[in-house]
Formats: structure tokens, C-alpha cells, sequence
């Protein structure tokens, strides 16, 4: 008797347990596990190499005023050689529309050319000679305007120094008629060069710039820009007279092209961004 009651006790509980375990069967699976993202290591930087040619501003006459020589004349006809030059930087992009960078880029040897004269170029004149060589460091900001068929429209703006070397700079004199350097039995013609110390000068700098780029993949950038530079004075030392050769006003007109490499975009095709590299 007390069998029976026992399996009758069990059939009822395996009854009202029926409805709950099918139930329990109908549940979703438990959701998977999150998995941790992968950790960007330098993601961000980029390093960049660009070739640059300078055309080089007129520069301004920079002499000091000289109380015993009132009239001491100005340099008329400064002139600087165009020339190319190197330089690279490494940069980092803050977000998909700004990034900045640091740069040196020096330009080959730029030949310098002026002259004077007291005569107003009637009797003689003086010429002052040389090379000035300028290597620039700035730190830039860009913002990157958008990206239309691959191309990322750009402009930035940067401060820095400029060092300008003078070096092998010289001032000869060159008469029309004879004697017009005050000696006597002297003819027309040139007379022997006057070498001038080379001389260093280290000063603030400012950039503007305008740019196209385009992604072509595997983390590199085609880089082509123009660039506005102020570069400040430069001078010589002072040769055997005591007089040496001063201008202010440098500046260069620039075009530059060159290659950006982005770690963040090593393994992609290209065209990654919307916003431009």
C-alpha cells in the first residue's frame, strides 16, 4: 500500500514538472562571450620624406646705417638662385580631419647676388656675392578638408627656426672709367675680390600651406603641396674694411612632393578613410 502512495507521490510531481522543463527547453542559447578588440599599437604616427624646390623672394638691403659713411649706398638687385632640397618629419594624426608634424628640410646651396653703387652706376659699382644655404624646422597643424574620389584637399600652418649659412661671400668693385676707386693710374675694369667670413644666423620661422594628397594603399600617401616660408635675416662676417653683407626679408615660394607612411593603414587598399589620410 505505502508503494503505491510513493509512486503515486512521483507520477505528480513528474506532472507538474512537465510544463516547466519544456519551458526551459524553448530558451535562446546563452550569448557568446565578448571578445577583447585588439590593442592599436602606433596606429596613429606616420613618417614622411618630401622633396622640395625653393623659389627663393627677393631679399631686402638689412646694412646698418654708418655715421661716418652717410652715404654709404643700398643693395639694389638682390637676387636668390631657385633651388631644390630634401627633408622628412614624423606627424600624428589627432582625429580623421587634423593631424600635425614635425620637419627639417634643407635646400641645396642658394646663390646670392647684389650690388651697389655711389655713383649711381655712372663711374663703378660694387657687387656682393655668395651662397646662402637654408635648413628649416617647423612644427605643423593640418586640417584635412574631405575626400572626394580618393583625393584629400588640405592646409596647414607651422612655426619653427630657419638656419641661414652665408658662405663664401665676397664684394668686388668694378670701374667704368679709370681711376674711379681713387687710385691714381688705375684703369677701367675689375679689381681684386674682397672675401667675406662665413657667418650663421638662427631665427623664427612661419609656414602656409595648401596640399592634395591621396591614399594609394598599404599605409602610403602621395603628398603635393605648396608652401609659403618666412625665413627671417641673414649676414656675413665682416671682412678686412669692417663691412659685411646684411638682408632681411627672406622668404620662399615652394613646391613640394613627397610620400606619407601611416602605420595605421599597413594592410588596408586603400581609400580607407572618408576623411582623408
Amino acid at each position: 500500500m505505502i508503494g503505491l502512495q510513493s509512486f503515486a507521490l512521483a507520477a505528480a510531481i513528474i506532472v507538474c514538472a512537465a510544463p516547466g522543463l519544456a519551458a526551459a527547453a524553448d530558451l535562446p542559447p546563452p550569448p557568446p562571450l565578448p571578445v577583447a578588440a585588439p590593442v592599436e599599437i602606433g596606429g596613429s604616427w606616420y613618417l614622411r620624406g618630401d622633396y622640395t624646390e625653393s623659389w627663393f623672394r627677393h631679399p631686402k638691403d638689412a646694412a646698418l646705417p654708418d655715421p661716418n659713411d652717410p652715404g654709404l649706398p643700398p643693395l639694389v638687385g638682390v637676387r636668390m638662385s631657385r633651388e631644390g632640397g630634401y627633408g622628412g618629419g614624423v606627424g600624428y594624426r589627432i582625429n580623421p580631419w587634423l593631424r600635425v608634424d614635425a620637419t627639417f628640410d634643407q635646400r641645396s646651396s642658394s646663390d646670392f647676388r647684389a650690388f651697389s653703387s655711389r655713383s649711381n652706376f655712372a663711374t663703378g659699382y660694387n657687387v656682393e656675392a655668395g651662397k646662402i644655404d637654408v635648413l628649416t624646422g617647423l612644427v605643423n597643424v593640418y586640417a584635412d578638408l574631405g575626400t572626394w574620389y580618393g583625393f584629400t584637399p588640405y592646409i596647414g600652418a607651422g612655426i619653427g627656426f630657419a638656419d641661414k649659412n652665408m658662405r663664401r661671400n665676397y664684394t668686388q668693385t668694378t670701374c667704368l672709367i679709370a681711376e674711379c676707386d681713387g687710385v691714381t693710374g688705375s684703369l677701367p675694369g675689375p679689381r681684386d675680390a674682397v672675401p667675406r667670413p662665413n657667418h650663421s644666423v638662427a631665427s623664427f620661422a612661419w609656414a602656409l600651406t595648401a596640399g592634395l594628397s591621396y591614399d594609394i594603399g598599404a599605409g602610403f600617401t602621395v603628398d603635393a603641396a605648396y608652401r609659403y616660408v618666412d625665413l627671417g635675416r641673414s649676414k656675413s662676417g665682416l671682412d678686412a674694411y669692417g663691412f659685411g653683407t646684411r638682408v632681411k626679408d627672406l622668404a620662399s615660394n615652394e613646391f613640394r612632393i613627397g610620400l606619407r607612411y601611416s602605420f595605421s593603414n599597413l594592410f588596408t587598399p586603400g581609400l580607407n578613410n572618408p576623411y582623408g589620410n
